[in-house]
């Protein structure tokens, strides 16, 4: 179920989401929280036990994924399409961009944002110094939900599923 409901926000709120915004798309419920902690792994981590207080909702990714496409790439990192392209061909950089995880039938390249942004800042490319650090607890904790939900909750009687925080 994807609706937002007053019972829905009453009982996020009261579980101690209060600086979460409930939105719906797709198909799915979205959180998006703006909370204040002492790291982004407590601020994650509290965020997902606190959701999960409501026994109907399972967390099943928090954003922004692993996954990125060039445009992502480029979008995250503060650079063009053209100067990302540019980097993956070799035609910029020292050529040894990280290779795609899938895509590669298709016509989008599908890359981990922990690989690029690693790469990006051994380079010297990335600006952002804490863009790498993040990527990797953000895809430590998506790493930790998918294992869950794929091994552990294979029999799962939770009936909405947050698809990102």
């Amino acid at each position: 179920m994807n609706k937002i409901t007053s019972q829905l926000e009453d009982s996020l709120y009261e579980s101690g989401c209060d600086d979460a915004m409930v939105h719906s798309g797709n198909g799915s419920l979205y959180l998006t929280f703006d909370r204040l902690d002492t790291s982004l792994e407590k601020a994650v981590s509290t965020a997902i036990k606190d959701v999960e207080k409501n026994k109907k909702l399972e967390v099943a990714v928090v954003e922004p994924a692993d996954f990125v496409t060039v445009a992502e790439i480029a979008r995250r990192a503060g650079y063009s399409r053209e100067y990302i392209r540019k980097l993956i061909k070799g035609e910029r950089g020292n050529g040894d961009f990280p290779a795609p995880l899938a895509g590669s039938s298709s016509t989008t390249l599908i890359y981990s944002w922990v690989e690029v942004t690693s790469w990006l800042s051994v380079s010297n490319i990335l600006k952002n110094n804490d863009a790498l650090k993040m990527a990797k607890i953000i895809k430590q904790f998506n790493d930790q939900l998918n294992n869950r939900r794929v091994f552990l909750n294979s029999n799962s009687v939770k009936s909405k599923r947050v698809e990102r925080i």
